[in-house]
């Protein structure tokens, strides 16, 4: 049995089944019944992270199909890749070339993420983005997340907060939305299972739930199914990426299982 549920449409993985670590990734079971990303699993964000610029709210890249180049598993080891071509025609208000490729490897306790962006047009352009996973949890009032400790950060809806002091960041009822300045290795704690987070490339964590009001207006999601996942997103959120003519950037998120 494959380890990688995936699909073209945004490149996206859904579900990654690693043996006796299991899926790390939580997905709405209601999913199927929407049209565009499923909520859950691991959308790829491009060329705009959230509401930072003049774009689609998380860019295009999630909406189109990719192209599957290679998939291959021998039952240890499972491997994705796909690409992604952009033409300056196909987005009004984006008009450069670009080539996304999106790489994931899959392990027994582990599953690694590898994202570029080849800059194939004639002009230098800017994004932000980067990688939205959904982390599967038992109950998030329980959950710990540490290695945040001393990052400037801003709160979306804590205008006041500017820097995390606790040790340990834990999580209530209400809606959070944190951008930390820095992209530390990171711990996810919930019960007995510990994920081990590390990413490089990106330079912010973005943590994010909808909280049990907001999560009412979502219907894609069950009732009470906020507290069953937690978002922790490797980004370039706040300083956009510049890449010249011919140029690349390379992002990588491992997750470590049980760490």
């Amino acid at each position: 049995m494959n380890m990688l549920v995936h699909r073209p449409l945004g490149a996206q993985v859904l579900q990654a089944r690693l043996g006796n670590a299991g899926d790390p990734f939580y997905c709405s079971p209601l999913a199927e019944r929407f049209e565009g990303p499923a909520r859950g699993g691991v959308p790829v964000l491009f060329p705009q992270f959230a509401e930072y610029g003049p774009l689609l709210k998380h860019g295009f890249a999630r909406n189109r199909d990719w192209t599957l180049l290679e998939h291959g598993a021998d039952g240890a080891r499972e491997r994705l890749h796909y690409v992604l071509e952009i033409t300056p025609e196909d987005f009004a208000g984006w008009p450069h070339a670009a080539r996304l490729e999106l790489e994931v490897l899959a392990r027994e306790s582990r599953i690694d993420f590898s994202f570029t962006v080849l800059n194939t047009g004639h002009d230098e352009f800017s994004f932000t983005g980067g990688l939205h996973p959904y982390f599967a949890v038992d109950d998030l009032l329980q959950v710990r997340v540490e290695g945040l400790q001393g990052l400037a950060a801003s709160d979306r809806y804590q205008p006041g907060f500017t820097r995390q002091d606790e040790s340990v960041l834990r999580f209530g009822e209400a809606i959070f939305e944190r951008l930390y300045d820095g992209c530390p290795a990171l711990t996810l704690s919930d019960g007995a299972r510990r994920i081990r987070l590390s990413a490089s490339g990106f330079d912010q964590w973005m943590v994010w739930n909808p909280g049990r009001e907001e999560a009412t207006k979502l219907k894609d999601l069950p009732d009470g199914d906020w507290r069953k996942f937690i978002c922790i997103e490797p980004v370039c959120a706040g300083r956009p990426v510049i890449i010249g003519v011919g140029k690349k950037f390379s992002g990588a998120m491992e997750i470590q299982m049980n760490a």
